[in-house]
Order: structure tokens, then sequence, then C-alpha cells
């Protein structure tokens, strides 16, 4: 049974990993189409780094993944902080209509962005979509840092009061510490999902404003180049250098016997 098991477990990793490795394999290929290799060869970075209008996706993209993740952070934070720290009345309702883009489609969320958008005079752009990003992370944000603030002992303010500390010291050396794992996770999670939405940008974005995802959905009509694998390759390592990075940090906090060991 422990050997059923453990092929399972292997077959899983093959079936999530292989589409990943077959990418960055075919950023190395030759040929001008993907199904037939041709040798190795830089040709498609070259291609890449010399595209201007695919780079200004990426670069839009970025800006509004990281703009839509603080925006989520911190209200997520402080939505957080009244939910679990204060008797809030309405609390039910008011963490209902926080988790409402979790439940409701998104397409229907995005005409409801659009008509508002629209019916307050705000034309399509960098800001609709930004806002529109911010509302569909908000939610995943604010229920990261729920469930790090509920795990904390509520008598750590008192007990920092006691000790003459105020309430600007309190958060910053004993709850930001606490809740720093719980607050990148937040960031990170926010930003990727910002990064990787389409029906949501399909709604909220105007001319100049053209994200990455819906570039790439744009091209499906005409048929994708390798140059996307060698732009999907870079992402892949940028995300694993930031997990390692993170990662590292937080071990490193963990063997010292820093606060974020909780």
């Amino acid at each position: 049974m422990d050997r059923v098991v453990a092929w399972a477990s292997r077959l899983v990793f093959v079936f999530l990993y292989l589409p990943i490795a077959a990418l960055i394999v075919y950023s190395l290929n030759a040929s001008d189409v993907n199904y037939r290799w041709e040798g190795v060869s830089l040709r498609w970075y070259a291609e890449l780094f010399a595209d201007r209008m695919l780079l200004e996706t990426l670069r839009t993209s970025l800006i509004v993944g990281l703009l839509a993740a603080l925006l989520a952070t911190a209200l997520g934070f402080l939505s957080s902080m009244a939910l679990v720290r204060f008797r809030v009345k309405g609390r039910g309702a008011f963490l209902g209509a926080i988790l409402i883009p979790l439940i409701v489609p998104e397409i229907v969320l995005g005409v409801s962005l659009l008509t508002v958008f629209s019916t307050v005079g705000v034309p399509a752009g960098f800001l609709t979509l930004v806002l529109g990003h911010t509302v569909i992370t908000l939610p995943l944000a604010t229920l990261v840092q729920m469930g790090a603030m509920s795990s904390l002992d509520p008598s750590l303010p008192d007990a920092a009061a006691d000790l003459g500390a105020g309430a600007f010291t309190t958060f910053r050396r004993v709850t930001f510490p606490l809740l720093r794992p719980a607050i990148l996770a937040a960031f990170l999670l926010s930003f990727a999902t910002s990064f990787g939405n389409i029906v949501i940008s399909t709604f909220t974005s105007g001319v100049g404003t053209t994200t990455l995802p819906l570039r790439i959905y744009s091209q499906l009509k005409t048929g994708l180049t390798p140059e996307l694998n060698a732009l999907g390759t870079l992402l892949v390592v940028l995300t694993l250098a930031i997990i390692l990075i993170v990662g590292v940090g937080q071990l490193r906090r963990i063997l010292a016997g820093g606060p974020d060991q909780t």
C-alpha cells in the first residue's frame, strides 16, 4: 500500500510539473512553431526583449498587481483587525460583504464593476483596473490575515501595556512582527491573483492598459509563438527566486528564535 501511495505521489508531481518543464525546454527551441523541435537557441529570448508591446503589457500587469496587492493587503489588515480585535456591530454582514467576490462569478462581478464605473463617470483605464483587481483580491488578503490574527494571544497588548509600551510601540514591536509572515503571504497571494486575472481585466481595462493575460488571450486567434514560452520561463524563474528568498528568510528567523517562530 505504501508503494502504491508513493508511486501515485510521483505521478501527481509529474502531472503538475511536466508542463512547466516543457515550457522551459521549448523556450529554447529554434523553430518558429511550438510543436516542432529544431535545436537549441536563445532566439526567442531576444525576440521577447525586442517586443515592446508585449513588454508594455507585462509592465502594466506588474504595476497593477503591485498596487492592487498593496491596497488589498492594507485594507485586509484593517478589516481583520476590526473583525478580530474589536466588537463590531454587524460583524457577520461586514465579513459577508468582503467575501462576496469569492462567491459571485467573476463575469457577473466584472459587468457590475463596469456598470458602476460608467454610472459615476469614471473612464475605463488604469484606475478602474487597479480598483477592480483590489475588489477580487481583498477577500483573500482578509482571510489570510484574519486567520493569523485569530491565532494570536489576546492578552499580548495588555502584557505589553503592563511593561510600559504604548499602542504604537506594541504594534511595532509585538503585533506586526508576529503578523509579518501572514501579511507577506496575503500580499503575494493577492499579487498572483491579480497578475493572472483575465475576466475582471476585460471589463475594467481601457486603451493603453492591456494586461499580459489579455494580450496572450488575444494572440490565441493568430497563434501563440515560442516567444511566450520564453516569457513564461522568465516568470517561473522569478517566482522560484521569490519563493527561495522568502523561504530562506523565514528559515533564518525560525532558527534564530525570532518572533516569526510562532
